[in-house]
């Protein structure tokens, strides 16, 4: 039986913010894979509270589309290979899509991939500027954004947050 119903966002909150940073101002940002949900904290309470309808599985879909792979090559790729670090990565840098899965050929450049990773990213940190700036919070929560849920795995995903929201930026596991 159920006991009780508990919004998703604040649940995640409580396990993963502590007291001063909600009584600070902070911003808990859950990536998951069909959403991106977002509350916010400030002297303790929930200011507001969003849910952006773009995750971590539409990443997937914009590689598969991008390199024309199955779904489930694109999302190992992601997995193992995924970055937000365009810029650092030699163009020359290449994959061979026949060890990922047999199925599959020719090679692909990981900088393409983190281009196509980069682009839906940023979609999603813009969509949250744009909640942040509804409520007069864009760029001046003093605890900053707290990134959880599997799409803050992705390697450069703190720096680009700290670059895009203008806040500090960490990211924590549930």
């Amino acid at each position: 039986e159920i006991d009780d119903l508990v919004f998703g966002s604040l649940a995640t909150a409580e396990a993963v913010l502590t007291n001063k940073q909600k009584e600070l101002g902070c911003a808990l940002l859950n990536i998951g894979g069909a959403t991106t949900s977002l509350i916010v904290y400030e002297e303790g309470e929930v200011l507001h509270t969003a849910v952006i309808p773009v995750g971590s599985d539409h990443i997937t879909c914009d590689i598969a589309i991008g390199l024309r792979i199955s779904i489930d090559t694109a999302e190992n790729i992601k997995r193992e290979y995924g970055s937000l670090n365009a810029k650092d990565i030699s163009s020359k840098t290449e994959l061979d899509l026949s060890q990922l899965n047999s199925l599959e050929e020719g090679s692909v450049s990981l900088k393409y991939v983190s281009q196509i990773i980069e682009a839906r990213v940023e979609e999603i940190f813009d969509k949250v500027e744009i909640e942040l700036k509804k409520i007069g919070r864009n760029g001046i929560l003093p605890a900053g954004i707290v990134l959880t849920g599997g799409g803050s795995k992705l390697a450069g995903m703190i720096d680009l947050a700290k670059k895009r929201l203008k806040l500090p930026s960490s990211a924590a596991a549930v």
